[in-house]
């Protein structure tokens, strides 16, 4: 594995891939997004966790957090690497979703940016179906993970932000961080449940130079986020 970009570039795909992967449309439509974006990160969350739904990636170094748990076949939080991974560490909330009674998971990822600093990614798929005192939490705890991270970092994925008041916890969190949310083109394309926008990515320490949200038919039931940043060698 080698280290980001001697360009000092790399971009990002986050997508909620809603179990879709392993799946001819999708595939097809995933591959083509690989081809035509060359990301050096993927954030994938609702992520078949399983070898035959991964063989597209087998040239990315791979990191997982399974939140479900099926006889054949698992899921959760998937991020993909072209470079090398430093560390990961895996959570899962404490509460379990209303209905499904599942836990969602998140993984905070680090890369190597140069031979003084990392960056640090967080993939995420908030929880949903609980009282908004309870996304609070979840938020706060992963606050506490990230306070003592001096160092570029990405927050990215599927926040279930669909009202003010989740809107509100949300740039609440980003705020006490540092993160500037990522301005996308194209984004009637995002995700929204009550014309709130469900996908997201914030950063820290970069500099965007490009984000859009891409059509892609239907193949799941997000969009993905594309990003691209340059960081600075001397940092």
């Amino acid at each position: 594995m080698k280290k980001i970009s001697p360009s000092r570039t790399f971009s990002i795909l986050c997508w909620n891939v809603h179990k879709e992967m392993g799946r001819m449309a999708f595939e097809q439509t995933f591959s083509h997004l690989l081809a035509k974006c060359d990301p050096q990160l993927l954030l994938l969350q609702e992520a078949v966790l399983a070898p035959q739904a991964l063989r597209t990636l087998s040239h990315f170094q791979l990191a997982s957090v399974k939140n479900i748990e099926m006889t054949k076949l698992s899921y959760g939080i998937l991020s993909a690497s072209s470079f090398e991974m430093l560390s990961h560490t895996e959570i899962l909330t404490h509460i379990k979703e209303l209905y499904c009674m599942t836990k969602k998971g998140l993984l905070i990822t680090s890369y190597r940016l140069n031979e003084k600093t990392a960056l640090y990614v967080v993939n995420l798929h908030a929880i949903n179906f609980v009282s908004h005192k309870h996304f609070l939490y979840e938020l706060q705890r992963l606050l506490e993970h990230l306070r003592e991270v001096d160092a570029p970092l990405i927050v990215a994925g599927d926040f279930n932000t669909w009202s003010k008041r989740r809107e509100h916890h949300l740039e609440a969190f980003a705020a006490s961080l540092g993160l500037t949310k990522a301005a996308m083109e194209d984004a009637h394309y995002i995700k929204t449940l009550w014309k709130k926008p469900l996908d997201h990515i914030f950063y820290r320490d970069l500099e965007l130079l490009r984000a859009k949200a891409i059509d892609t038919q239907k193949v799941s039931d997000h969009n993905p986020l594309w990003a691209k940043f340059r960081y600075n060698d001397a940092s």
